[in-house]
């Protein structure tokens, strides 16, 4: 597929940075997903979903990427602020402006890498941050802070964040289901259970294939796929993947969920 659109861009003399961009992230190799981000970020210094590309690729450890990642962040907010756009004036609606939206998504993969090293309390303050300049969340960062936040039993935070977005979907209210078995409050645990059963008609079916060990494969297959139907069997198992540092931190969850929906 990479070949096919390198050879539409060398025919096509208009090609430009976003081509060579697609052709990066459709990149068989390593090798060639660095050849044709350079090519992008050659073309486009501002071009920060490549050189995110480039970085991710190229580092040795998770730990040189965050450095790598910390710096294309910084690199990023210069040139916002080359281009007239405020970290503070402009809060609340980034992602509305065209010219935030590589940055805001070069934030957001920040935000999974340090969930992914257990940083979790840089990554409330990263969550929250990434909030306050893109108020309608179009990236989904509120489902990793409503679990960050139940993870900690904070309480407050959780319900302030549904009232805030009141959003009934797996992401928002399985965490609030497990932030109440945590601190033994059955009854708003139940509460939400029942919240979460009539907003999702899947959520025994989800439940049951998480606990059946010949469903590994495609449990994996809807973990790393991007794609889902609201209210459904893979959004759950989806917020389930996301917030495993939750769940599986508490060893029953699983089962006395299965219990409470099976009543």
């Amino acid at each position: 597929m990479s070949r096919e659109t390198e050879k539409v861009v060398r025919e096509n003399k208009k090609a430009d940075a976003y081509d060579y961009l697609k052709m990066a992230e459709n990149a068989v190799t390593v090798e060639e997903t660095i050849k044709y981000a350079k090519k992008a970020l050659k073309m486009d210094p501002y071009c920060l979903d490549a050189e995110y590309l480039i970085a991710q690729s190229e580092a040795e450890s998770i730990d040189v990427l965050v450095t790598k990642m910390e710096k294309i962040i910084r690199k990023g907010e210069k040139q916002l602020e080359e281009r007239g756009i405020s970290m503070e004036e402009d809060a609340g609606s980034f992602y509305g402006l065209w010219e935030t939206r590589p940055y805001m998504r070069i934030r957001k993969g920040y935000l999974e890498l340090l969930l992914e090293m257990g940083r979790f309390c840089m990554a409330i303050s990263e969550a929250e941050e990434l909030l306050r300049l893109s108020e309608n969340d179009n990236l989904g960062v509120r489902y990793s802070l409503m679990a960050l936040y139940c993870y900690f039993e904070d309480e407050k935070n959780a319900l302030d964040l549904l009232g805030r977005y009141k959003e009934e979907s797996s992401f928002m209210l399985l965490p609030l289901i497990a932030l109440y078995y945590k601190m033994g409050n059955v009854k708003k645990m139940r509460k939400y259970i029942k919240k979460l059963q009539s907003s999702n008609s899947d959520v025994q079916s989800a439940i049951e294939m998480l606990m059946d060990a010949d469903q590994e494969e495609t449990l994996i297959d809807i973990a790393n796929s991007e794609m889902y139907s609201p209210f459904s069997e893979e959004e759950f198992i989806l917020a389930f993947t996301e917030g495993s540092y939750l769940y599986m931190s508490m060893r029953y969850f699983l089962a006395r969920l299965y219990e409470e929906v099976v009543l």
